[in-house]
């Protein structure tokens, strides 16, 4: 029994175990709809540079926020501000109340900015495991990651980002 824990932590921790998509690469294709039930996909993020930060674990609220707090002192207006909220949910647990429960926690002017899924497509489509920490990247105005960390906002990793784009 202790081979198979120690096979399974071996491949956690191994590059790969989740593929938060590199500086170059462009975003994958994925759709959600946001807190106001509109319809969006990931071309939308082109056109401009965009701060992206993705949560995959419903009480990692607070965390996203302090990325989106810090960024008003780290990046220009120009900057725009995504969130992605890519759960795995359990089938009783309807789109709507997920939807509803968010919204308690986003101020209103943010909701259309908001993207959610409960069923795990985003997060499979951008190669993201369930964490407490949020994924956070920095795309240019074609949509490409100018860098990603997995990483909380007072971590050193986020200089990365506010370098990226500050560019």
């Amino acid at each position: 029994m202790l081979g198979v824990s120690a096979l399974a932590g071996v491949l956690l921790m191994a590059p790969g175990a989740f593929a938060l998509p590199s500086p170059g690469q462009s975003l994958p294709a994925f759709s959600a709809r946001d807190l106001t039930n509109g319809k969006h996909a990931s071309d939308e993020l082109k056109g401009r540079p965009t701060l992206m930060v993705v949560i995959t674990d419903k009480d990692a609220g607070s965390q996203m926020r302090g990325w989106f707090d810090a960024a008003d002192q780290h990046v220009p207006d120009t900057v725009h501000r995504q969130s992605l909220i890519a759960l795995k949910l359990p089938f009783f647990v309807s789109e709507g109340a997920a939807r509803g429960k968010a919204k308690g926690q986003v101020p209103r002017e943010f909701w259309e900015d908001t993207w959610l899924d409960k069923n795990g497509g985003m997060a499979k489509a951008l190669g993201l495991s369930s964490s407490e920490t949020p994924y956070v990247l920095a795309l240019d105005a074609q949509g490409r990651v100018l860098a990603s960390v997995h990483a909380t906002v007072d971590s050193p990793e986020a200089r990365t980002i506010w370098s990226a784009l500050r560019q």
